[in-house]
């Protein structure tokens, strides 16, 4: 099946400072518009609006993002089994309007029981997944324009259904993530986009490859993204020198303020798990777990440290492993954005073509 071409994706931060600051910084709007216009203004394709139990609203929130800019696609996390899926439908199909086709939905099933019983959903991982297919068949039948819809399913039933605002290009992608064998299974069948955490470069190809061989048993090519943070500066040696000191500053912040990140029990242990399985210099040597191994899987963050020159290279053996959407931030969410954008991005579009 022919490639994709790639799209470089961002991570809104509703707060000036990073994990690594020595002090965090509150919840602030104005910077949420300022950090979305510099990943515009950088060259970047897209952005991750995300969501937790603890989080703001992702769809307001990227709603603010929209109105801050003209060009910039949307990634919009959203949790099924709290909203009718009539009634996202309709959101998103409003959305997507608003912003002039540039909507986007990051289907997220949660991969921690500990995460959605903040919200009051006790369901089983295995029940979320079964909904969450369900919930997704929903919204592609709304966008479509099936009215009256009548649907009675396992989760979900209604009469009459419809909507009188449709998705300007008459859907809104859907991004899914997930590595269970559910998650892989329903992805493969729904998923325009499949979404995969930070991993090292067989951690990576492998999973592609899974989810490419079930998704072509459905007649699909989904698209492949990856999470990744990059540490960078000027030479490879400068950047190591930034990563030693972003771990002493995440260590600082722990020592001042607490543990970072939420103990999720067993999606923290995969996660500092699979941070330690990725660790091997002699494959990819600018892979860097630190920052995982220091709050016990607590943060999922795994980084690529180097030059410009550098970092291009690593992501392109991720575009060799199928990777098309890189969702790439750094530290300082300004500096980084375009520094990663302008001296990265023109590279890695450019090569990887070749590819």
């Amino acid at each position: 099946m022919p490639r994709h071409p790639i799209e470089l994706v961002g991570l809104i931060s509703p707060y000036r400072s990073s994990e690594a600051s020595p002090e965090p910084t509150p919840y602030d709007p104005a910077f949420i518009a300022e950090c979305a216009r510099a990943y515009e203004a950088a060259g970047y394709d897209r952005v991750l609006i995300g969501q937790n139990a603890r989080s703001a609203d992702s769809l307001v929130t990227a709603t603010w993002v929209a109105a801050a800019t003209t060009r910039l696609k949307l990634m919009v996390a959203h949790r099924p089994g709290f909203i009718a899926p009539t009634m996202a439908a309709r959101a998103f199909a409003t959305l997507d309007q608003f912003s002039g086709g540039r909507a986007g939905v990051h289907i997220i099933t949660a991969f921690s029981d500990i995460e959605t019983r903040c919200d009051g959903d006790y369901r089983s991982k295995e029940e979320r997944y079964h909904r969450s297919r369900e919930y997704v068949q929903v919204l592609r039948r709304m966008w479509a324009g099936e009215q009256p819809l009548d649907h009675e399913g396992e989760w979900y039933r209604f009469e009459q259904g419809g909507s009188e605002v449709r998705p300007v290009n008459g859907g809104v992608p859907v991004f899914w993530a997930g590595t269970s064998d559910l998650g892989i299974r329903y992805g493969a069948e729904l998923a325009d986009v499949y979404a995969l955490g930070p991993g090292s470069t067989a951690q990576v190809a492998e999973l592609v490859g899974t989810v490419k061989a079930a998704a072509a048993a459905h007649g699909r090519n989904p698209r492949f993204s990856m999470s990744m943070r990059l540490v960078v500066a000027d030479s490879d040696d400068a950047a190591w020198d930034r990563a030693r000191d972003l771990l002493r500053g995440v260590e600082a912040r722990q020592s001042g303020h607490g543990a970072l990140g939420r103990d999720l029990g067993r999606a923290a242990q995969d996660a500092a798990k699979r941070a330690v399985e990725a660790d091997d210099a002699a494959v990819d040597p600018c892979l860097w777990t630190g920052l995982t191994r220091a709050t016990q899987g607590r943060l999922q963050v795994m980084c690529l440290v180097g030059s410009p020159d550098t970092l291009v290279k690593a992501l392109l053996r991720y575009r060799e492993a199928g990777i098309d959407n890189f969702l790439i931030t750094g530290f300082d969410w300004l500096a980084d954005t375009h520094r990663i954008g302008t001296e990265i991005g023109p590279d890695l579009r450019r090569l990887a073509d070749a590819i």
